[in-house]
């Protein structure tokens, strides 16, 4: 990690490294405020970062120019891929059921999967001029989907910032409320 010599675990690594988005969290004059963002993962060495992009317009980044401390919340979500098949009768006398039905109900079986990690750093809201500025855009461009257009817009416009958040600390919850800390 970037202030410790203690490094992230692997399966905190593997996640990061796995999952399309975090939940950001930034605050101004005691009002906290939530958002979804898609996300790029670096990590060399003893260096993790978070790399997002957002208008410059917006709520999440006036509050990180007046406050960079920021948290992170990614949580495990694979278990909801999945579904139990043994447990279920035999297909022939069930209704068929659609994607949207099974995964809900898988959800609500699944609910709570192995692990929510949270991560606070500090976002550092990167110049175009600055040197790391188009090594930290390609990072992030080649990490969302090309065809994604909105993701792709969000990166490459001009009035958005690109956005490096630095973590400092981390915090591993599993579903016994077992909490590690990095």
């Amino acid at each position: 990690m970037s202030t410790s010599d203690e490094k992230l675990p692997e399966s905190v690594l593997n996640l990061l490294n796995s999952s399309r988005f975090i939940h950001l969290a930034t605050c101004l004059d005691n009002k906290p405020h939530v958002s979804l963002m898609n996300y790029t993962f670096f990590h060399k060495g003893n260096k993790d970062v978070i790399i997002i992009s957002t208008p410059k317009t917006t709520k999440k980044y006036s509050n990180m120019v007046s406050n960079p401390n920021v948290s992170i919340l990614i949580h495990d979500w694979i278990s909801v891929k999945g579904s139990d098949k043994s447990t279920s009768s035999d297909s022939s006398t069930q209704p068929r059921r659609n994607s949207l039905y099974e995964l809900l109900a898988n959800f609500n079986r699944n609910e709570l999967s192995r692990v929510s990690v949270m991560l606070d750093g500090n976002a550092r809201i990167l110049a175009q001029d600055d040197p790391e500025y188009n090594f930290y855009k390609s990072l992030h461009l080649n990490n969302s989907k090309i065809e994604d257009n909105q993701v792709k817009n969000y990166i490459e416009k001009d009035d958005n910032a690109l956005v490096l958040i630095d973590i400092n600390c981390c915090k591993v919850t599993d579903t016994d409320n077992n909490v590690e800390e990095y």
